[in-house]
């Protein structure tokens, strides 16, 4: 049997603060596990708070898990060296497409920076890749001459993806990309990303807390409530016929959910 993608097996995660003098402890995550498969479209679903973001956080190693492990194609990802091949391979797209880019550094430069980092692109290429990578994701390679303040947040969010495909990723972690986008523009970066993980051949984890897209775009999603997961199944069965109650309360406040079969908004 061919090993996921990437996966977190029992993951919990305890944040600890202090207030009114005394030290207080929040499990953000219980026990979680949670897999990827070669070529899927995961959905995490849940409220704010749940900690879907947190989990995600966990499975590139911006934040680290106060128990269980991370496994990429059946490898677990312990040593900082492990946590460094793992980011060529697993790309993050952060939900707000204005702080995820420095304002004082042109768009070419941005999306540049990953090859230089990792060194993967001899420096005359660079520009050409940056280029190419702008015009996959519907811009012109003009852009790369303007700063993020220039750009559309639609515009934003599109270089944003184009410098996680930079790295030519095997996996990308879509964290609310479109929930700060109007929606016609929520559409439009939809449309992109499915013809972008058909042509690349990505695998994809999709968290939001909008019901509608996750059916819209998803495979397979994963209800999270409280820091658990209640729930996980095909979209189709979990749409269909929910096991858990509070799957079936997020299902009810969806406006005309008749309609959610057919576009993402």
């Amino acid at each position: 049997m061919t090993a996921p993608v990437l996966e977190a097996s029992a993951i919990g995660k305890v944040f600890t603060g202090r207030r009114e003098g005394k030290i207080h402890h929040h499990h953000a995550l219980r026990q979680v596990s949670a897999s990827l498969s070669e070529g899927e479209i995961l959905g995490i679903v849940g409220e704010s708070g749940s900690g879907k973001t947190t989990l995600s956080r966990i499975m590139i190693g911006i934040e680290s898990a106060s128990s269980g492990e991370i496994a990429f194609r059946g490898t677990p990802v312990r040593r900082q060296a492990d946590w460094r091949a793992l980011r060529r391979q697993v790309q993050y797209v952060f939900q707000d497409p204005f702080t995820a880019l420095c304002p004082t550094m042109r768009i070419g430069k941005a999306l540049a920076e990953p090859l230089a980092i990792h060194g993967i692109c001899p420096t005359s290429e660079r520009q050409q890749r940056v280029a190419q990578m702008l015009e996959m994701v519907g811009l012109h390679p003009d852009i790369a001459g303007r700063l993020p303040a220039q750009l559309s947040g639609g515009q934003r969010q599109r270089v944003n993806l184009a410098r996680a495909l930079m790295l030519e990723p095997q996996v990308l972690i879509c964290d609310e990309i479109v929930s700060g986008l109007d929606v016609s523009v929520q559409a439009q970066v939809l449309a992109l990303l499915v013809e972008l993980q058909k042509k690349l051949g990505l695998s994809l984890i999709f968290i939001s807390h909008d019901l509608r897209v996750i059916r819209y775009l998803c495979d397979r999603v994963l209800v999270m409530h409280l820091g658990e997961v209640v729930e996980q199944g095909a979209t189709e069965q979990v749409f269909d016929a929910p096991s858990h109650n509070y799957t079936r309360a997020l299902l009810a406040a969806i406006p005309d959910r008749n309609r959610v079969t057919d576009t993402p908004i």
